[in-house]
């Protein structure tokens, strides 16, 4: 989810995409430009503090690296999920581990899925209480109810077979894999919930990356050192489409739904209405690969979709190359009311900011926005829109880390916030963030949740060779924000749904996206800076259904739950609004 050097893991030979076996691949080229030394000024300083052990979370996900093998798994990562599982009102933590790449099937309980409930305040681990200690080689994860009994379930990719896990409601998960019919067994990067065909239950879209074994597996040189082989040694795996039966059990249609476009090898993917027609779209970002954007066929006799990124300008970048494609932002960046695509890409190489002009049309303003301008010098990976100073227009948080293995440089990165001046233009205001900031890491996985539900958005880190970083938002800011739960009847994932709110002239709107980032899923909650606005604000919100409700001088500095032609509830006021 980008240009034309090495791919997400590296190899890229002279402009081509070759899925040829490639014994030796150029080394990328030598980055010219560097941030600015001196930071910009911003009226709201950034803070973030890496709070992760304070509250009990100690996790490091376990890659099975081996010296001098350069096995791609190695270096993928893996991901984070956020979910009240327990329905205390707390968010709790998913992440993601690995296993053994040789035996995958041996359980080692050392090497599982961790599950960590919010205490307030503070994490626990319990993982094992909560039968939910997955042991296969994770990458991503995402969460929905797709059993609509009010209680959230986990699905989990893996290099191997998939699983899933039911939410019994008592606070313990089970493993209904085989009779829910979704481990597949192709490697699966990054998962996402959606209703693909109206009847009001979540279906599975299952994002797949290479088809590679021990069999296959290649060792790339750069510069006379070994590494890690990128996509281009590799044949694509096909993503999948599991409809949901209704009955525990769901049916592959990825075909027959026309949502199998060839040669994708997908690494993340995001769904949400980027028409305004209340019905969403499915984008897939690829790595050296074209990405996809699949519409609904209109008039078909069955559901349908067709992928038309390449007339709607956003599956290569502005000069017609591929892109090594692996984490998606989708938000209105730039305030027009129309929800744009952030992309992270490989190093020397501009991430891609895609403007949505209206109709299923982006342009890349990449370089209008100085996106590729804070991006040459980064590899990046999971990536969060957020407005960490409430001031209403979205910033990014991007984390970054090189794939051709040690022997190069450079391998660690700092990560990235950048700061949206409210035209959709963007600066790195790394140096004021904070220590983690100032860091280097090999970054993967990223999602975003208001865990401490103190009005602000905090972030959760996945990295290799280090520790997980669960970065507080302590951010000081004078400037007020709404936060909406959407809920609507089985459906208690509103893909496709909108809401505007107005506050005074200033009209600001927000969908809601499922997916997104790498290999990580965030908050379903939607939150809104408002800037200075402290009076009331007026709400629409367009579901799927067709339906809009509004409503009337909502107060601010709070969470409201708002269920589909139902009346508000408020909860309470957040106090300390400004920590």
């Amino acid at each position: 989810m980008l240009i034309a050097a090495c791919s997400v893991a590296a190899c890229r030979d002279s402009g081509s995409s070759s899925r040829e076996p490639l014994s030796e691949a150029p080394a990328p080229p030598v980055v010219q430009v560097t941030p600015d030394e001196a930071a910009p000024t911003v009226d709201v300083r950034p803070v973030f503090r890496d709070v992760a052990k304070d509250v009990g979370i100690d996790f490091t996900f376990f890659n099975d690296e081996v010296e001098d093998r350069y096995f791609l798994p190695e270096v993928m990562g893996g991901g984070a999920a956020w979910l009240d599982f327990d329905l205390d009102g707390r968010l709790d933590l998913y992440l993601v581990n690995g296993a053994r790449l040789k035996d995958p099937a041996s359980y080692s309980p050392e090497h599982v899925d961790r599950l960590f409930r919010n205490t307030g305040g503070r994490f626990d681990d319990v993982t094992t209480p909560a039968s939910v200690g997955h042991g296969g080689f994770g990458q991503g994860c995402c969460v929905g109810d797709f059993d609509a009994d009010g209680f959230p379930d986990l699905y989990v990719c893996n290099f191997g077979p998939n699983a899933l896990f039911k939410n019994n409601g008592d606070g313990t998960f089970q493993d209904v894999t085989d009779a829910a019919a979704v481990g597949d067994p192709l490697w699966g990067s990054s998962p996402v919930w959606v209703d693909l065909n109206d009847d009001a239950l979540l279906d599975l879209f299952v994002t797949n990356y290479l088809v590679l074994n021990f069999e296959n597996h290649q060792v790339c040189e750069y510069h006379g050192k070994p590494g890690y082989c990128g996509p281009g040694a590799y044949e694509a795996a096909p993503d999948r489409a599991y409809l949901n039966n209704g009955d525990g059990a769901f049916t592959e249609a990825a075909e027959a739904l026309g949502l199998s476009a060839a040669n994708g090898k997908g690494l993340a993917v995001a769904v949400a209405d980027f028409d305004g027609d209340a019905r969403p779209e499915i984008y897939v970002a690829n790595d050296m690969a074209e990405n996809f954007l699949y519409r609904r066929v209109e008039g078909a006799s069955a559901p349908r979709y067709e992928n038309i990124a390449g007339v709607a300008g956003c599956s290569v970048a502005d000069d017609g190359s591929n892109e090594a494609s692996m984490g998606v932002a989708c938000s209105d960046f730039d305030g027009d009311g129309l929800v744009d695509i952030f992309l992270t890409h490989y190093y020397s190489s501009k991430n891609t900011l895609y403007r949505n002009l209206g109709g299923l049309l982006f342009a890349d303003e990449s370089r209008r926005s100085r996106i590729a301008a804070t991006s040459f010098h980064t590899l990046g990976f999971g990536t969060v829109s957020l407005d960490y100073d409430r001031d209403g227009s979205r910033d990014l948080f991007v984390a970054n880390g090189h794939v051709l293995g040690p022997l190069h440089t450079p391998n660690a990165m700092k990560p990235q916030l950048l700061h949206n001046d409210g035209a959709g233009r963007f600066d790195d205001v790394s140096q004021l963030a904070g220590p983690y900031f100032e860091d280097q890491y090999v970054g993967r996985g990223a999602a975003g949740a208001d865990y401490d539900d103190d009005g602000d958005l905090d972030l959760a880190v996945t990295h290799l060779h280090r520790p997980f970083a669960l970065l507080r938002n302590d951010t000081q800011t004078e400037s007020h924000f709404i936060g909406l739960d959407l809920v609507t009847g089985n459906r208690t994932l509103p893909c496709g749904a909108r809401v505007v709110v107005a506050a005074g002239e200033r009209k600001i709107v927000a969908p809601v996206v499922s997916g997104g980032s790498y290999l990580s899923d965030g908050d379903r909650r939607i939150m809104v800076g408002l800037g200075a606005w402290d009076r009331g604000v007026d709400l629409e919100v367009h579901w799927p259904s067709g339906t809009v409700d509004r409503f009337h001088d909502l107060s601010t500095d709070r969470y409201w739950r708002i269920p589909e032609g139902g009346r508000p509830d408020a909860a309470p006021a957040i106090s300390g609004r400004t920590q």
